[in-house]
């Protein structure tokens, strides 16, 4: 009988030892999947195993340079009427002629003081924005002050002072004489100059 129940233990621990070598093996098995799971995981995280995904991103990317690398310009100022309405005529009639900035002449709009002073200029029918160093029409802008500003070509200098754009017809008459006479209501009209 002590035989037969040293062989049972004997069985029995036998098996226990294979069940638990076999327990084992799958426990390192199943470990070793694991960690191949959180490789590929991590590896899908960074979009390196998805070429697709990697492709869109890179499009929007480059898209998005694009539009931040983007500079806005006009050729012309949308602003002047006589760019849009071509009948001398019709100009003529409304009061509007042709403007010393379109006959080749700068005008001075306004200055801008700040920590870098701008100064705007109207030449040729376009309003430009300069900043000291700027050059427009070969004249190169020196100086900034609150009612002038100091254009350099060579050995010229060009003082240019604001002025307001004439409005009609015979503001601009008058101040091609010399004189420009203001009256109550142009002092309380908004005015836009260019």
């Amino acid at each position: 009988m002590r035989e037969r129940e040293r062989l049972l233990w004997s069985i029995l621990i036998i098996l226990l030892l294979i069940i638990a070598g076999y327990e084992g093996y799958n426990a390192y098995r199943i470990g070793r999947q694991v960690r191949a799971y959180q490789t590929a995981l991590t590896s899908e995280v960074l979009g390196s195993e998805d070429p697709q995904l990697r492709q869109t991103v890179e499009e929007l990317e480059g898209e998005l340079q694009n539009r931040l690398s983007y500079e806005f310009s006009l050729k012309r100022d949308p602003l002047d009427l006589s760019q849009v309405i071509y009948a001398r005529r019709l100009l003529a009639s409304l009061g509007f002629t042709e403007t010393p900035e379109s006959q080749g002449k700068m005008r001075l709009s306004c200055t801008i003081i700040a920590e870098t002073p701008a100064a705007v200029i109207k030449f040729q029918g376009r309003s430009q924005i300069l900043r000291i160093g700027d050059t427009v029409n070969g004249y190169r802008l020196a100086e900034i002050k609150p009612q002038h500003c100091v254009l350099v070509r060579g050995d010229e200098r060009l003082m240019l002072g604001t002025e307001k754009a004439p409005e009609s017809l015979e503001e601009l008459e008058a101040s091609r004489e010399g004189s420009i006479s203001v009256s109550a209501s142009d002092t309380l009209a908004p005015s836009m100059n260019f």
